[in-house]
């Protein structure tokens, strides 16, 4: 199994989408750490500040009630995300929140930001009144459960509008290819012969160079073209003229000779009306600038146009089709002139359909060929050059076949047969507008 082509989409796709996933990480990281660095130091300067209101508030004695029970002063029931203690001599808490424990935070005052061995961030500082000590602080889980969030947040933004971003590169990618996918499906359509199939010009410079490239080939290739056609149309018309006075001379002649020579006329009669049917054939073929004249035929009626002296024709079935008559008779005439030649004495014609394809059969009852053989003979078809080892009535049934945007088949014969087979497989490609005989 052949591996496709890498895409150039698809590689600037994976190129910009992991560029953009690195990008994404890096930026992530510098982001989620900001943010966790700027929020501890924010939750900072909220212990630092919350207990410059608590020494105020305490330093006109308006948080100590003689009232307070216990040294817990009373609050209405909540989660106190932020809790404080007065601590006097010997370390006794003397006020405090209703959540903070009842012990000091800090067995030793240390002014300022610090950790307390139960998972405490603590800010303490020294009271007006002697000995006395005023710690606000959070628990360490909380700080870091609030970073995390935060961080959290802020990643997820960022992966979404990053995410958004990647769509919208992939599409511009998508957009930007485009044109050249606008152009190769310009260019599986072109036919230089057809000015209906002209490449339009180009609207971006990349695929301007490509385009007149591409116009250039096709001007050559449709002038070798026009050449050849001209050249057989002409050789094919010099030939019918001998080849019809050849035979009104044969025909003088078989009247005019003993018995003994004239089987030997007969049968140059024959290879002469063989060479009329090529030479008609080729002048069907090279009909130069003319469109397939298409038109639905039955499989009968096509028959009826294929007078065979020499080989019984039969008909397997019926069926319409839809083909250029002419060219169709003049290809299936010749295999049957090389049947005959090979031997055969009867040949069948039928018709299948396989979805839009419709697959004409010749089948005669001669010797056949190997499989070996037979596989030698399509590919010299494909070839199609001076060396290639089919007749000329292959080629020419091959070149039919392929302006009716098929192929030719060399199949075996069906079990418990024998014979050459050929099949026309015609319209397995999709027929461009005005196709014309010329058409690849």
């Amino acid at each position: 199994m052949t591996r496709p082509l890498p895409t150039l989409q698809g590689e600037l796709s994976r190129t910009l989408t992991l560029v953009s996933v690195g990008w994404l990480l890096a930026i992530v990281l510098v982001v989620v750490w900001g943010v966790q660095h700027e929020v501890q130091e924010l939750m900072d300067d909220a212990l630092r500040e919350s207990a410059e209101v608590v020494y105020g508030m305490i330093s006109v004695h308006a948080l100590l009630p003689d009232e307070a029970q216990d040294g817990v002063l009373p609050a209405p029931p909540h989660v106190e995300h932020m809790i404080w203690q007065v601590v006097g001599a010997q370390g006794l808490v003397m006020r405090r929140s209703h959540m903070a424990p009842s012990t000091p935070l800090m067995p030793v005052f240390v002014p300022g930001l610090s950790d307390t061995p139960d998972g405490w961030r603590a800010y303490a500082m020294a009271l007006p009144e002697p000995q006395q000590v005023l710690y606000v602080a959070q628990t360490r889980s909380e700080r870091a459960e609030s970073r995390y969030e935060a961080a959290i947040f802020v990643a997820l933004s960022a992966l979404g509008v990053s995410l958004l971003f990647i769509l919208v590169m992939r599409n511009r990618v998508e957009a930007g290819l485009r044109p050249l996918r606008d152009l190769t499906r310009q260019i599986k359509t072109y036919d230089p012969l057809l000015a209906a199939t002209a490449l339009p010009e180009s609207t971006r410079a990349e695929t301007a160079d490509v385009r007149a490239a591409t116009r250039d080939l096709g001007a050559r290739l449709a002038r070798r073209v026009l050449n050849e056609q001209a050249f057989g149309a002409h050789a094919a018309h010099a030939l019918r003229t001998p080849l019809a006075g050849m035979d009104a001379q044969l025909a003088l002649a078989q009247r005019e000779v003993g018995d003994d020579a004239r089987p030997r006329i007969v049968k140059a009669r024959a290879e002469v009306q063989r060479l009329k049917r090529v030479v008609a054939s080729l002048l069907a073929l090279f009909r130069t600038g003319t469109e397939l004249e298409l038109a639905p035929v039955l499989l009968s009626d096509l028959a009826a146009r294929l007078p065979m002296d020499d080989i019984d024709l039969q008909v397997r079935g019926s069926g319409l089709l839809r083909a250029d008559v002419g060219l169709l008779s003049a290809a299936l005439a010749n295999l049957l002139d090389n049947s005959v030649r090979h031997g055969a004495r009867t040949a069948w014609l039928s018709l299948q359909a396989e979805g839009r394809v419709q697959c004409l059969i010749l089948q005669d009852d001669g010797p056949g060929v190997s499989d070996e053989r037979r596989a030698v003979l399509q590919a010299s078809l494909a070839e199609m050059d001076g060396e290639s080892q089919s007749g000329l009535g292959l080629k020419l049934a091959h070149l039919v076949a392929q302006a009716h945007h098929g192929s030719l088949r060399l199949e075996p014969a069906p079990q418990g047969t024998h014979g050459f087979v050929v099949a026309f497989r015609l319209w397995e490609r999709e027929e461009p507008k005005g196709g014309s005989v010329g058409s690849p």
